[in-house]
């Protein structure tokens, strides 16, 4: 739970005390003190670390939140998209294929290079208000073109990238754009 949200509940959990303290126990100053001073304290905590609303966030030169990535999109070999995942309220995804046994996020059974991926070939995490790709000892490896330079750059395996929207991962030959 975020902070200022917690906050905000003891804040009225001590204004309930306060409450009840004054109307059935006029004789416990002392509760009437202390619950009167907790409110007071987390009220005001509670107000000044609460999150600011999504339309408060940064927005970058073409108008886009500066939220970071929202979706991982399957492209194909002339760049249209062919599927999405999205990846709001997520912190990890497991990339491969999906072959029963096991469990993927990202399946990438069906794509024309899917016999070169691995059953668990990466993994995308959330961490820190960043996402990060992590090869997972695939045998093709992993590759991450930056929006800015458009080089890739091939991961080595448990060596987390930071990643961005813009930026395609390629797991094998299969091309992942981050949006």
């Amino acid at each position: 739970m975020k902070r200022g949200l917690m906050d905000l509940i003891i804040a009225c959990v001590s204004l309930s005390v306060f409450i009840l303290a004054f109307f059935y126990m006029q004789e416990a100053l002392w509760l009437l003190i202390a619950s009167g001073i907790c409110f007071c304290v987390f009220l005001t905590l509670g107000i000044l670390t609460r999150d600011k609303p999504l339309y408060f966030k940064k927005m970058d030169m073409q108008g886009n939140s500066a939220i970071g990535a929202r979706q991982l999109v399957l492209l194909s070999e002339k760049n249209t998209e062919l599927t999405s995942w999205d990846l709001f309220d997520r912190i990890s995804l497991i990339i491969g294929r999906d072959v029963g046994e096991n469990h993927v996020d990202i399946n990438l059974s069906d794509v024309t290079y899917g016999s070169f991926i691995d059953i668990e070939h990466a993994v995308l995490n959330y961490a820190g208000e960043q996402w990060y790709i992590e090869d997972l000892h695939s045998q093709n490896g992993v590759r991450v073109e930056k929006k800015g330079d458009r080089q890739q750059y091939r991961l080595a395996s448990d060596k987390p990238c930071k990643v961005e929207s813009g930026d395609v991962i390629y797991i094998a030959q299969t091309k992942l754009l981050l949006r």
